[in-house]
């Protein structure tokens, strides 16, 4: 009975992450994933929106996502908790996909391993990145 209670409470928990991103101003329903890493004190979130000809990389409100992406985290046993988490949206379908440590690759950087899923699961397209007030650097 508590692991019936227990996934519904993180399919509550998901909901809720997919409703915030699909309030956000920069949504697309062509493809929006976002990307988070979560440990015991560390959290980075980064979002990528697909803009048809480019995917648009954002950071996200932290305060938006934080308190549920942590309790979707220490929900899992101390032992089996998962490293990152990709959440991708299109259209109606929601798809989350769980990486463990295990399966990163600690040579290769976040933000490079976060432009590759989103150009794998959105398309190889380039990544605009905003730099500055008003400037964009073309990755």
């Amino acid at each position: 009975m508590w692991n019936v209670s227990s996934r519904r409470w993180k399919a509550d928990l998901l909901s809720d992450l997919a409703s915030t991103l699909r309030a956000e101003t920069s949504f697309s329903p062509l493809g929006t994933l976002m990307v988070a890493a979560v440990e015991s004190r560390y959290i980075s979130i980064a979002r990528f929106v697909d803009r048809g000809s480019y995917i648009a990389f954002g950071q996200p409100d932290y305060d938006k996502y934080r308190d549920t992406l942590i309790e979707l985290w220490a929900m899992e046993p101390l032992g089996c908790r998962w490293a990152e988490m990709h959440c991708l949206i299109r259209g109606k379908e929601v798809r989350v996909t769980y990486l463990y440590p295990e399966d990163i690759d600690a040579d290769i950087s976040e933000l490079d391993r976060w432009r590759d899923a989103a150009q794998a699961v959105i398309g190889a397209k380039r990544i605009v990145y905003p730099h500055g007030r008003g400037s964009f650097q073309v990755r």
